[in-house]
């Protein structure tokens, strides 16, 4: 788990996933440049290693709850091969006006036949 780059919610990888997103990360930098050796440890730090208890569940450290603005209850966001958890208190944040959300489709879409 670490926090989303673009947006104030964390992301939840699983273990494979992750992996795949270090070797395309690890794959773009040049050990040997200063900043991709800061934008690689800072991709790092912000990562935490998640146990789940007998019961299938996982708390979530205060340093990502502050991180994200959770303050209490949360909403989980299934984005294909990972998961977006977003406070309750932001639930409208990671979506787009209706109408802006179906003319950005109707745009995308028109391609695909």
């Amino acid at each position: 788990m670490r926090k989303d780059i673009f947006q104030k919610c964390l992301t939840l990888y699983p273990e494979s996933v992750w992996y795949e997103q270090l070797d395309a990360l690890r794959s773009q930098l040049n050990r040997w440049n200063k900043e991709h050796q800061m934008i690689y440890r800072q991709f790092l730090a912000e990562a935490e290693m998640i146990q789940l208890d007998g019961n299938g569940r996982f708390l979530i450290s205060k340093r990502n709850m502050q991180m994200a603005g959770i303050s209490q209850d949360v909403r989980f966001i299934g984005m294909n091969d990972y998961i977006e958890i977003w406070s309750n208190d932001n639930a409208e944040e990671p979506f787009m006006k209706a109408e802006d959300f179906g003319s950005a489709l109707e745009s995308i879409m028109e391609s695909v036949e």
